[in-house]
C-alpha cells in the first residue's frame, strides 16, 4: 500500500506546499499559498474547542475553507445542502456551529452555541448523507483516514496532477462531489467553483476560459450530454472525464469511451458508496468499450468479494468491499456521533458476478432504492413518511420519477405528493400517484412490485396549476412554458425560455416565492428551489415591503410608458425604443443564443421571431384593411416597400428592425465558421458586431427621417451592444461597452435625451441583475413588462379616441394593452386545462430530450409575446 495515500491534504503546511491555484470562483482566484493563511485563520476563529460544525456547502470559497479547516483544527463537519431539505438533520444533529449564507446572501460563522455539546467520537471527522438521499437524517461517518486514503487511491488511478483543473459541477454535499474537491486539493490542481450545470451552455464559456481537464458526471448527466451531440473537441482542454452515481447504460458508456479514445482523452467509469467516503471500483479506460456493463476492479488499497447466498445463482453473490476507505459506521441521532468505528468492511447491498477478465458486473440489488435524476432515494423511507395518515402506501421506481400506489382512496392525491416533494426535496412533477382498493400481493403475502410497478406506469398524474398556492418550481415552469416533464435538472434556460417568456416565468415565481437569486434562470430547478425562500405570504398585503425584480424587466416598463407618453404628447423624452432594441440583444444572447447546437440556436433564433410576427399580424393585417391610413408595406415589408419620409407605416419601425436583426443573427450564426467564432470568442464576436454596426450606421445615416434611426442597417450597433454585455466576462468590460456606445450615440443620435436613455438603461442592466421596487409596484412593473409588445402594437390606435385629454389617453392605452395581454394569457391557461392531451402529456413524467440542453419545446403561450 502506498503510504502517501494517507497525505493530510487539508493541513496549510500541506496545502502551501502546491505552487499554483487553488480555487477559482467568479473573478476571484485563490492561491495555494494564500488558501493555507485562510485555512489557519478559520482554525483560530473556530477555538481549540471540539465543535460540530454545520456547513451548507455552497459553492463559495467560505464554506470549502471551513471544511478545510475542521478537518485540520479537530472539528467535525456535518456537510449539508443548500436546501431547506438541511433543516431535518441540523435539527437531529444540533450542530455547535454553522457556516450558511445570512439574509443578504453573505458567508458567516455562526456560533450557535458557546460551550460544545460534546459527545464526539475521536476518529470522527466528517458527517455526509448517504449517497445525496435528500435530507434524510441518517448521515455516514467518515474518519480522516477515510478521506485521505480514498483521495489519494483516487489520484492514483485518474493520475491527477497540479496541471488539473476541475469544476464543482456536482454538488459536494454529495460524496462524489466531495472527492472531486479532496482529489484536485491533494493533487494541487485547481478547483472552479460554479453553480452551472454541464447542461447550462454557459457552463461551456466558463470551462473553455478556465482551461478545466477533468469533467465528471453522474448518469443523467451523460444523458444530456449525449442529446446535445456533445464531444471532446468541444473542450480542447479536456483530458479526462469521469462517471459514477449510478449505472450509465452500457451503450453510452461504449459511445463515450470511443469518443475520448479519438480525442486522446480518458473516460473512467467508477462505482462507489458513501459508505466508503466515495469510490470503490473503476473501469479502466481500455477496458470500457469492450466491457461496457462492468464496474472494474477495486481502488488501489481496497479488495472486492463476493458473499455467496443460497437463493442466488451460481457465481453472483452480494459484493462486499474491504478498505480503509470505509466508513465508521451510520448515524440517525446525535448520541450516534459518540459510537465506535465498524470493521473496514461494507455490505454493499448490490448483487454481482465476476467476468472472465476479473471484472466485476453488478446484476441487481437487495434493497429497495430508487435513484430518479441521480438522486438515491429510500424508497422504505418515504413509504414510511407518507403512510402518516394516508393508508397502505408503496412507492416503486418509474422511468421518470416515483410511482405511488395507495390503498386509500379517501387520501388527497395533493397531500400525498407534497408530502413525497417534501421528503425526497424532487419536485411534485416527479411522482405518480394511483389508487386501488388492495395493494398487490404475491402468493407469500410479500408486496407484489411488480404489479405495483405497472400499474402506476398506466396511471396518468394531475398537473397542479401553476397559479395555485400548492405548486413548485417544476410545476410553475412546466405550465409558463408550456413543457411537460420538468425535471430537478432541468433550468428556465435549458427548457427554451427567452426573454418573450422570462416576464410571466419570474412573475410566477415571485408570486409565488418573492425574491428571486440573480442567474435564477440559469440554475436548475433542484438549484432554485434551494435557494429559494419559503413561499411568500399572499394573503395579507405588505404595504411597506419590497420586493427584488429582474433589471431588464423594470426597464422594459419603463421604455414602453416612455414611448407612449412621448407619442402622445405627454412628454418628450425620447430613446425608449432604442433601448429596447439594445435589451432585445441582451435577451438574445441570455436565453436564445444559450443553446450548444448551431442548427437548434438558429431554430431557437427564429421561433422567437416568428411568435413576435404573429401576434403583430393579429393587429396589423385587420389595420391594414379597415384603416385607409396604412398600407401593405406596414406589414413587416417597410424598409423594402414603405414610403419615405414620416409616413404612417414608419410607426412600426421598432417591430421591423427588430425581426429584420434577429434573421440576420440567425442566418449569420448559420455559417458554420461564424458559429464557431462567436463560440469561441463569446465576449469579442458581439463586440466587433457593434462596431462594425456603428460603422454602418454613422455612415450611411441621413440627418433626418426615417433612414436616420429608424432601420436595421442603423439598428445592428445598439442591438449588438446589448449582445456584448450579456457576454462580457464582468463589469469592468460591461462598462466599457457602456463607453462605447456612449460615445457612437453621441456621434448618431440627434437629441441628447435618446443618449441618455440608452446608455443608463445599459448602465443599469450591465451593473445590476435585479433592483428593489416597492412590492406594490411589481406587479404594475411586470404587467407592462409583459404586455408591451401589445401596448406597442395598439396605442397610435387608442390614444386619438381621447383627443387632447393626455394623461387618460396614456392610462387607457396602457391599460388597455395590459387587459389585452392578460385576456390573452387567460385563454391560454383555459386551453391549457382543456385540451385532454396537454394534460395527458403534462401528467405523466417522461426523460427530458435535447430540450434540456435548450432545445425549445413547440408549444408557445400568448403570455411568451412580451417585447423582446
Amino acid at each position: 500500500m502506498n503510504e502517501n495515500r494517507h497525505t493530510p491534504f487539508w493541513e496549510p503546511a500541506q496545502l502551501a506546499q502546491h505552487p499554483g491555484t487553488a480555487l477559482r470562483c467568479g473573478d476571484v482566484a485563490i492561491s495555494y499559498r494564500e488558501l493555507a493563511c485562510r485555512v489557519g485563520q478559520r482554525v483560530a476563529d473556530l477555538g481549540k474547542v471540539r465543535r460540530l460544525v454545520a456547513i451548507e456547502a455552497g459553492n463559495d470559497p467560505e464554506p470549502l475553507i471551513t471544511y478545510l479547516a475542521c478537518l485540520t483544527g479537530g472539528h467535525v463537519a456535518l456537510l449539508v445542502a443548500s436546501s431547506g431539505t438541511s433543516r431535518d438533520i441540523e435539527r437531529t444533529y444540533q450542530p455547535d456551529s454553522a457556516m450558511r449564507r445570512d439574509d443578504e446572501g453573505n458567508w458567516q460563522l455562526h456560533t450557535i452555541r458557546d460551550q460544545p455539546l460534546g459527545g464526539l467520537s475521536a476518529d470522527l471527522a466528517v458527517l455526509l448523507s448517504t449517497s445525496g438521499s435528500t435530507g434524510s437524517p441518517k448521515l455516514v461517518r467518515l474518519s480522516k483516514e477515510n478521506l485521505a486514503s480514498n483521495a489519494g487511491a483516487i489520484s492514483d488511478f485518474l493520475t491527477l496532477t497540479d496541471h488539473d483543473v476541475a469544476a464543482t459541477v456536482l454538488p459536494w454535499s454529495y460524496c462524489y462531489g466531495l472527492s472531486v474537491i479532496n482529489t484536485h486539493v491533494r493533487s494541487g490542481g485547481t478547483v472552479v467553483l460554479t453553480d452551472l450545470s454541464l447542461a447550462d451552455p454557459c457552463f461551456w464559456q466558463l470551462a473553455q476560459s478556465a482551461g478545466i481537464t477533468n469533467l465528471s458526471g453522474v448518469p443523467y448527466s451523460f444523458e444530456l450530454l449525449d442529446q446535445a451531440g456533445f464531444t471532446p473537441q468541444r473542450l480542447p482542454s479536456l483530458r479526462l472525464l469521469t462517471q459514477a452515481g449510478g449505472r450509465l447504460a452500457p451503450e453510452l458508456v461504449t459511445r463515450f469511451a470511443s469518443l475520448c479514445a479519438r480525442n486522446e482523452c480518458d473516460f473512467f467509469v467508477m462505482y462507489g458508496q458513501s459508505e466508503a467516503t466515495a469510490r470503490i471500483a473503476y473501469l479502466h479506460p481500455s477496458e470500457a468499450s469492450r466491457h461496457p456493463d462492468c464496474i472494474g476492479r477495486a481502488i488501489p488499497g481496497g479488495s472486492l468479494k463476493l458473499e455467496q447466498d443460497e437463493e442466488l445463482p451460481n457465481g453472483q453473490g452480494e459484493l462486499v468491499y474491504s478498505g480503509p476507505n470505509v466508513m465508521l459506521g451510520y448515524a440517525e441521532t446525535r448520541s450516534d456521533l459518540a459510537r465506535e468505528s465498524m470493521p473496514p468492511v461494507l455490505h454493499t447491498g448490490d448483487i454481482a458476478e465476476i467476468t472472465t477478465d476479473g471484472l466485476y458486473r453488478i446484476v441487481g440489488r437487495k434493497s429497495r432504492f430508487a435513484k430518479p435524476f441521480g438522486l438515491r432515494i429510500d424508497l422504505q423511507r418515504l413509504e414510511n413518511r407518507i403512510n402518516e395518515g394516508s393508508g397502505d402506501v408503496v412507492c416503486v421506481e418509474q422511468p421518470s420519477g416515483i410511482g405511488i400506489l395507495v390503498s386509500n382512496a379517501a387520501s388527497p392525491r395533493d397531500d400525498i405528493v407534497e408530502r413525497a416533494a417534501t421528503t425526497t426535496g424532487l419536485p411534485q412533477s416527479a411522482f405518480t400517484v394511483a389508487y386501488v382498493d388492495e395493494l398487490p400481493r404475491l402468493a407469500s403475502d410479500k408486496t407484489d412490485y411488480a404489479t405495483a410497478a405497472a400499474i402506476c406506469a398506466a396511471t396518468p398524474s394531475t398537473p397542479v396549476d401553476p397559479l395555485t398556492p400548492d405548486a413548485d418550481v417544476a410545476t410553475i415552469l412546466s405550465r409558463v412554458l408550456g413543457v411537460p416533464n420538468v425535471t430537478p435538472q432541468d433550468s428556465f434556460v435549458s427548457l427554451g425560455g427567452d426573454s418573450l417568456s422570462y416576464v410571466a416565468a419570474s412573475a410566477a415565481l415571485q408570486q409565488r416565492f418573492g425574491d428571486l437569486p440573480p442567474g435564477w434562470q440559469r440554475m436548475s430547478v433542484q438549484q432554485l428551489t434551494a435557494r429559494l425562500p419559503e413561499p411568500a405570504d399572499t394573503a395579507a398585503p405588505r404595504w411597506r415591503s419590497w420586493i427584488r425584480m429582474d433589471t431588464g424587466i423594470i426597464l422594459r416598463a419603463v421604455a414602453i410608458v416612455l414611448i407612449v407618453g412621448s407619442h402622445i404628447g405627454v412628454f418628450d423624452v425620447r430613446g425608449g425604443a432604442h433601448l429596447l432594441l439594445a435589451l432585445a440583444g441582451f435577451g438574445v444572447a441570455r436565453f436564445v443564443l444559450a443553446d450548444p447546437q448551431r442548427r437548434a440556436r438558429t431554430r431557437r433564433i427564429l421561433r422567437t421571431t416568428t411568435r413576435i410576427v404573429a401576434i403583430s399580424l393579429l393587429w396589423l393585417i385587420p389595420l391594414t384593411v379597415l384603416s385607409s391610413e396604412y398600407g401593405p408595406s406596414v406589414l413587416f415589408a417597410n424598409n423594402l416597400f414603405g414610403p419615405a419620409g414620416e409616413a404612417p407605416e414608419w410607426r412600426y419601425w421598432f417591430l421591423e428592425t427588430l425581426v429584420y436583426l434577429m434573421i440576420g443573427v440567425a442566418l449569420l450564426l448559420r455559417v458554420p465558421i461564424l458559429d464557431r467564432w462567436e463560440r469561441r470568442w463569446p465576449s469579442a464576436f458581439p463586440i466587433a458586431l457593434t462596431g462594425l454596426g456603428a460603422v454602418v450606421a454613422l455612415a450611411t445615416a441621413a440627418p433626418s427621417g426615417p433612414a436616420s434611426m429608424y432601420t436595421p442597417a442603423v439598428g445592428l450597433w445598439l442591438f449588438a451592444a446589448g449582445w456584448a454585455i450579456e457576454r462580457a466576462p464582468d463589469l469592468r468590460y460591461r462598462l466599457a461597452i457602456v463607453i462605447g456606445v456612449l460615445a457612437i450615440g453621441a456621434g448618431f443620435f440627434n437629441r441628447p435625451d435618446r443618449v441618455g436613455i440608452v446608455v443608463v438603461g445599459l448602465v443599469l442592466i450591465a451593473s445590476f441583475s435585479s433592483l428593489r421596487v416597492p412590492r406594490l409596484l411589481a406587479p404594475v412593473l411586470t404587467g407592462l413588462a409583459g404586455a408591451s409588445l401589445v401596448i406597442y402594437l395598439t396605442h397610435y390606435q387608442i390614444y386619438p379616441l381621447l383627443g387632447d385629454q393626455r394623461w387618460a389617453a396614456l392610462g387607457v392605452s396602457l391599460i388597455a394593452g395590459v387587459g389585452m395581454w392578460l385576456m390573452m394569457e387567460w385563454l391560454l391557461r383555459r386551453s391549457y386545462t382543456l385540451i385532454p392531451a396537454v394534460r395527458q402529456s403534462v401528467a405523466t413524467p417522461t426523460r427530458p430530450s435535447p430540450a434540456s440542453l435548450g432545445v425549445p419545446r413547440p408549444r408557445t403561450s400568448p403570455q411568451q409575446a412580451a417585447m423582446s
